[in-house]
Parts: C-alpha cells; structure tokens; sequence
C-alpha cells in the first residue's frame, strides 16, 4: 500500500513537470527527500502531508530508489525534452490507478484527522484586526455564550463560559458568573480580569475593527477618546465574577456575546505577545477546544485538539486546512483528499452537474441567514447623486444572476435584513424592479445620459460564482450606458482600500454575526466610521443617528417598527444599498464524515466540534 502511493505520487509528479527528464527528478529532487524521510507531493494536486509515509519512508527508500533507477534506466537521458508529460492512453490509466488509490487512502487516513480546503488565507489569527477570519477564533478561542440551533431550524442562546447570570429589571447591568477550572493551553486560568481585558483591547487597539461589540457598554466612549484609562462599566469583583453595565438597554448584547468578535483573550499572554499575538501561532492561543499548530502563509494552517480544553472531547482530534483554487478543490474532494467540500467554493455550474447529482446523498445544506449586496460609495461621483444610485438598483437583473449563476438556490432580498432575520419586513419586498429603460431616464435626468466610468472591485480570491455574477452586474450596467469596469485586488489591498473609505463599488455579502436587524443596519450605517469602514460614506446623519438609538427601544414591536422604517429610508428612498439575493449554502461531505452541523447562519467558516467522523 505504502510503496504503490509512493509511485503513484512519483507519476503525478511526472505530470506536473515539462522539460525535465526523469532521471534529473529521481536524482536531485525526489532521492534526496525519500533518504531524508520524505515523500515529495506535487504543489499542483494540493496533496495533505501523509505522516505515516514520513515515517517509514527511509525504510523504503532503498527497494524504491532500486525501482526508480530502473525507470531511469528506460527513460533515456534527453535533457531538451518537450513532450507532454502524459497521452490520453496513460491518462485513462493513472486516473484508474488514482481512483482506486482514493478509495485507499479513505480507509487509512489517520483517524480524528478532518481535511479541508478554503480559497483564501487568512490575513490574521487577531478577530480585533478583522471582520473576515473567524476560522481560528472561532475554534481556538471561547465566547462567554454560544448559539444553538434546533432541529426545527430556531437558534436560541445558551451558556458557554458563563456558568449562571441575572438581568436587572431595567436592561441595564448584567451580572455573570465564570465556569470554574476553565484554562487557556498553555494552562493560564481564564478570570473576570481577562473579560475585561478584552473588552478593553477591543476599544483602545489602533487598528480595532470590532469596536462595535464593545460600543454598548458604559465608559466605551470615555475609553476609545483617551479619556479613560479603564472600562468603567465592567467590574471584576473576584476571579469567576462580574459585571457588566450598559450605556442604554440593548436586547441583542448577549447575542453579541455569542459571536467571534467578542471571543475571550488571556490578559497574560497577549501582553507579553505583543506584535505576535494573530501573528505567531504558539504566541496566538485560547481557551477553546483546538490549537494552531502551523500556519503556512498562503498554503493554509494546521489544527490539534487542546487536552485541556475544558468541554466535551471532539470526534475531530486534528485538522489539515489547504488553500485551494475551485478546480483543485473540486478535484481533491472527488479524489477523497478532503472531507468537507463548501460548494460555494467552486463553480455553481459543477455543483449542478456533478454534485447535485452524484453526490446528491451527501449534500448537507442549510439556509443562509444573509444577504448578497452591492454597495456604492456616495463620496465619489456621480454617486452621490440619488438619481444614479436609483438606476444602478433598477439596471441589474438580478432574477437571471440568481438563476443563471446561482441555479435558483435563493431569493430575492429587497431589503438589508435577509430572510429569516428578526426584523424581517414583508412589507419592504417587492418594489425593486429589473427595469433598463427606467434607469436610462433617471441617468439622462441627472446629466449622464452618456454614462460615465464606474470601477467595481473584486477580491482576486473571490469564488467563482460571485466572479460571474460580478461581470453580469457589469454587463447590465454597460447596458445602460455606465461604463463598468472590473478591478481585481489580493485580499490584504481589497480590505485596505474599502476600510478606508475609497472603494468606489464593490459587490459582497453579509451573513449574520447574531440574529437581529442591529447586526445589519448598523454595521453599515449606525456610525460614521461603519460607513467609511464600509466605504459607502452615507450622508444623513439623521437617519445614522436614528439606527445607533434604535439600539436602546425597550418595546420589542417598537424597535421592530422602527427597523423597518429605517430600511426603507436607506434601501428605497435613499438608494445607499442595492439588494440583490440570499442564498442556500450547500456543503458536500465525504464518506469519513458521519455527521455536520453547519455555522448556525451558514457562513463559510465552521466549528470542527460540529464534525462527527466515522
């Protein structure tokens, strides 16, 4: 088994690489490696580290190199040599030998290990510094409470690290009590003290980008204006016990609680990080139920299960995370390589081909509690001129992108607040019409009816489906004389540029950090700084204001009414928003997998613990 993968790798080898002559292969790239103890896997197939070839390798390197001579002996020693690597009678060979290998390789990979791929590094293991790399806090980290989703679909708030807590009568102050005996990793004990500590960083680092989950809570401004040097609205009366009182009633704090942004940081070991912690992973640890063991930048990260963890032992003991383009990873995943397969990852064409119906039995899907979206900048003209931002929403068809791109997995959204979310307004659906004529008139009324240049910006790690839906939106806004261009930017430039408020149009999509329209609405216009941060540098102030105080309505159905008054000023009357789907998101699991439980609202990142294996 071992020495036929040992081939089967050698001749996938041989695939990847022209001009170059077996014998110059065997000798100076692959007999050193198999002396040394191993085993040399092609960039180009994505393959995991096998670590039990690594370790008998040297024993086999003498029978294998014995082969391999032989092999060189038949090749010849042309050096100039250009022939493709493989014909078609070889291919239809290899791809036989390389399915049953597949089938092998399910059988003896190492248990508890789960394998899978994303599309894109992460740029930081620090949730303070991003609003986009939840993997690692996620899985490496704790929050004070969690999110559980019944099997009727309800999510519903639980305890996490909080043993027991009390609410006054005016939503004011929150009093909690610790678990006792939980530890970070390395074997430090979580206190109150790190509560505040993080709560604390969170408001007072430079480049914070999750101020908002901190903003609630008395003293926030003090603090974040150097007014203060400490959080006064957060008092630690011994190690298991505090409290924690806010500027106004806010019924969505302890959802906030649940989420990543507010994940639990050791005052300890992050002071004495420094620069490192986010950075390096043995300097970047938690509480929760993994440790980062490597991160190889833009190759992807390695997991392994913290025996100290606190809570139940997971069936997942180690994790293997690789960067993939769509057709490595759909390759992979049909070759048995990874175990997960997030089909919004790959071109929505494959999944209807090939997975809907191949794999039709091993498709876990759930609804995603989000909404896709494109934003214009109204700092940057003509944008900021209403009648333009109209006939942008009335110039894309937004139906055919769904249908063609998306293959109808999803609904139109009319509005901010996506199917499914608290607050959700039947009465702010279906106003927004595919209407080209209607947004040619408004562009001749504002002066444009020879168009003008719009650049829309593109991740170049975006998914494939979102890259043909962006080219869609662009064709229809050509259509009506706006001269749309695309510009492709790597992901540490695309969120630079729109953090600082000059990403003149971008298309993206929000999925809910916690069940409630304040998640939504005032992510992207609850602050001035949210609106450069999401460079749509809404002007009302009035409106700004109006979302920030709807935080503190007491009255449910108030609050509700005002959130829907309040989306339909920014959507429709104000056009600060063009609405365009939600979406299903469709995993496919491998035969290793008895089990998974997506994120509660369908993003893309998962908890491990949600993994059952065989």
């Amino acid at each position: 088994m071992i020495k036929f993968r040992l081939y089967i790798n050698f001749i996938l080898l041989l695939k990847t690489l022209e001009y170059v002559t077996v014998c110059d292969i065997v000798l100076t790239r692959i007999y050193p490696i198999i002396l040394s103890g191993g085993v040399y896997l092609p960039e180009k197939i994505n393959y995991e580290e096998d670590t039990k070839l690594r370790r008998i390798s040297k024993a086999l390197a003498l029978g294998l190199t014995t082969s391999m001579i032989f092999m060189c002996a038949a090749c010849g020693g042309n050096k100039t040599t250009t022939e493709p690597a493989s014909e078609p009678a070889t291919g239809e060979t290899e791809n036989s030998a390389t399915a049953t290998e597949a089938g092998q390789d399910t059988a003896d990979t190492e248990a508890g290990l789960l394998r899978i791929a994303v599309n894109a590094d992460i740029v930081t293991m620090d949730v303070h510094k991003t609003t986009n790399d939840y993997l690692v806090p996620m899985n490496v980290f704790d929050t004070l409470f969690m999110v559980v989703k019944g099997s009727d679909g309800s999510s519903s708030i639980e305890k996490n690290l909080v043993e027991d807590y009390s609410v006054s009568e005016d939503g004011l102050v929150y009093n909690f009590t610790l678990r006792d005996g939980v530890v970070f990793s390395d074997g430090t004990p979580l206190t109150a003290e790190d509560v505040k500590f993080t709560f604390e960083r969170m408001l007072t680092l430079p480049d914070s980008e999750q101020t908002d989950y901190g903003a609630s809570i008395e003293g926030a401004d003090a603090l974040m204006e150097g007014k203060a040097t400490e959080l006064s609205g957060i008092k630690v009366d011994d190690d298991t016990h505090f409290s924690i009182t806010l500027k106004e009633p806010f019924s969505g704090f302890l959802a906030q609680l649940a989420t990543p942004p507010t994940i639990i940081m050791s005052k300890s070991l992050v002071t004495s990080a420094g620069d490192d912690f986010g950075v390096v992973p043995e300097k970047t640890i938690g509480s929760g139920p993994y440790i980062v063991t490597e991160w190889e930048r833009g190759a992807g990260l390695t997991f392994e299960y913290n025996p100290r963890y606190w809570g139940k032992e997971p069936s997942v003991k180690n994790v293997i995370l690789r960067v993939m383009d769509a057709s490595s990873m759909d390759m992979a995943f049909q070759k048995g390589d990874i175990d997960i397969l997030d089909c919004q990852l790959i071109d929505s064409a494959v999944v209807d081909s090939t997975y809907k119906t191949q794999y039709k039995d091993s498709i876990v899907s759930v609804d995603r509690l989000g909404v896709n979206f494109l934003i214009l900048n109204e700092k940057i003209e003509p944008l900021n001129d209403l009648k333009v931002r109209k006939a942008i929403q009335l110039a894309i068809d937004r139906e055919s992108i769904l249908q063609s791109i998306f293959n109808g997995d999803g609904k139109l959204e009319d509005g901010v607040y996506p199917s499914g979310c608290l607050g959700y307004s039947e009465a702010n659906q279906g106003w927004l019409k595919h209407d080209p004529d209607g947004a040619k008139k408004l562009l001749e009324e504002a002066g444009y009816a020879n168009g003008f240049d719009l650049e829309i910006a593109l991740k170049s790690s975006e998914n494939e489906s979102n890259k043909n839906a962006i080219q869609i939106i662009a064709q229809n806004l050509q259509d009506v004389g706006i001269n749309a261009t695309i510009k492709n930017y790597d992901q540490a430039s695309y969120l630079e540029l729109r953090n600082s408020g000059d990403m003149p149009a971008y298309l993206a999509m929000w999925t809910l950090d916690y069940n409630d329209p304040d998640n939504v609405i005032y992510t992207f216009f609850g602050s001035k700084d949210n609106t450069v941060l999401r460079s749509n540098n809404y002007t009302d102030t009035d409106v700004i204001n109006r979302i920030a105080a709807a935080r503190g309505i007491v009255d449910q159905d108030e609050r509700m009414a005002e959130y829907a008054a309040l989306e339909k000023k920014v959507v429709q009357d104000d056009a600060a928003w063009v609405p365009m789907f939600s979406l299903k998101h469709m995993y496919v699991i491998s035969d290793r997998v008895s089990s998974f439980t997506p994120h509660w609202a369908g993003w893309n990142d998962i908890y491990f613990t949600g993994v059952t294996l065989k």
